[in-house]
């Protein structure tokens, strides 16, 4: 078997590939780096979807603020008049999430409407794409996921858009607007006042799955407010099976994981978070699905700000590992890579996906769609939030767009070939 460690890309195609998106970039900035900037600071970018929220106050992390939603688009069908909404930030408030001078935020509409052609909801997402520096990488993650669900129903992440923000009027550069995680978007049955109810259940603190912690989970469905608190008793009972039930029963027997658990969903789940190096999924930042019992549970994966091999400048190898991290973080996969037949499974799965729509040329052709998309408001984006860094680490964090880009083209590459040996070995020790 080759080393793994001496694995490196020669493809052509990537060379040819890197250097269309490096010249595209540099004219884009050439040509646009001045007027575009100073043009989109005072008005709108013609071109672009363009959202403007007039806030009264400041939003806050855990608190909405009254607000107008207007959409602008050169699809006059696209676009929303000014309309009532409330509007808070996205996230914690704690971490990194506080130190960002660029915030993401969450929007709630009074009317459900379709917004850029997605589903009709009047509850939205803005993500920031601050610590994503190809500005590509959450759009990618969603995208790929969902694009299992042609043979894996529960690869459900929600659909996303591009777009430009205002705030009170100031520029705040380039967004992924986004449908919510909730029961529409999962289409759940109606909660129910016991545990056979659908639900969802999102991990946010840095616990293993084993022992429960309640302080590590949120129950989003149901409503805490419209039913109970049935996260407690179902976690607890899934806790103590994933960690005492022995391998026949785990693996063999008619109250096996896989009866609750949707096999295919635990093999995506490690499959695409394993290609991806999202080094957040294992113990926190996913949500745990079921609709009414006797629906069986599924994983969501969530936050992709590590993933692709960077965080905000730092940047990773591609040819990591990961597994005995995987294994060290999360009890449910550590006792599911020590079975040779789920291994056999997920080798199997990955070159199914290889063979298919996760060949090389079809993810890099998703991200050239990506690039010619928003190609036009890269350099006002970085531009600006070049200048509005933090000065405590503003010549570590300034984004060089054309090196973020030519490393992700390149990592992603180098990274399907380690995977491709990876999963090889599955199930031969």
């Amino acid at each position: 078997m080759k080393n793994l460690k001496s694995l490196k890309n020669t493809n052509l195609f990537t060379s040819h590939r890197k250097l269309h998106i490096s010249i595209f970039i540099i004219s884009s900035f050439l040509t646009s780096s001045i007027l575009i900037y100073n043009y989109v600071i005072n008005s709108p970018l013609t071109d672009f979807p363009t959202i403007k929220i007039v806030t009264n106050g400041n939003p806050e992390y855990e608190k909405y603020v009254n607000a107008t939603f207007e959409l602008k688009s050169k699809k006059l069908s696209e676009e929303v008049p000014s309309i009532d909404a409330r509007v808070r930030l996205r996230g914690s408030g704690s971490g990194w999430n506080k130190m960002s001078p660029k915030k993401g935020y969450r929007i709630e509409l009074t009317d459900q409407i379709s917004l850029l052609g997605m589903r009709k909801d009047d509850d939205w997402l803005l993500f920031e794409l601050y610590s994503d520096y190809p500005k590509t990488r959450t759009k990618l993650s969603m995208d790929l996921w969902r694009s299992l669900s042609s043979t894996n129903p529960t690869a459900i992440l929600p659909d996303s858009k591009f777009v430009c923000v205002y705030i009170n009027g100031d520029f705040k550069g380039l967004y992924l607007l986004a449908e919510k995680n909730d029961r529409t978007l999962f289409g759940l049955d109606d909660y129910q006042n016991n545990i056979n109810s659908s639900l969802i259940f999102q991990a946010k603190g840095e616990k293993n799955i084993v022992p429960y912690d309640r302080t590590a989970w949120e129950q989003d469905w149901p409503n805490i407010d419209e039913s109970y608190l049935i996260m407690d008793e179902i976690l607890t009972e899934l806790s103590y099976f994933i960690e005492h039930s022995s391998n026949e029963e785990f693996f063999d027997s008619n109250n096996s994981i896989y009866t609750k658990f949707y096999k295919e969903n635990l093999i995506d789940y490690y499959i695409f978070n394993y290609f991806i190096y999202h080094q957040d999924c294992w113990n926190h930042n996913y949500f745990i699905v079921r609709d009414s019992y006797p629906s069986k549970f599924y994983l969501i994966p969530w936050d992709f700000d590590i993933s692709f091999g960077q965080y905000l400048w730092k940047e990773l190898d591609e040819r990591f590992y990961l597994e005995y991290d995987i294994r060290y973080l999360n009890r449910l996969y550590d006792r599911l890579l020590g079975n040779k037949s789920f291994k056999e499974d997920l080798k199997i799965r990955w070159f199914e996906l290889r063979n298919s729509i996760w060949s090389s040329e079809n993810i890099l052709n998703m991200l050239d769609e990506m690039y010619d998309e928003i190609g036009d408001v890269l350099s006002s984006e970085v531009n600006l939030w070049n200048m509005r860094s933090p000065i405590l680490f503003r010549e570590e964090r300034v984004n060089d767009i054309e090196e973020s880009i030519d490393f992700l083209y390149d990592w992603i590459e180098e990274r399907l070939e380690f995977c491709d040996y990876y999963f090889s070995d599955m199930g031969n020790e």
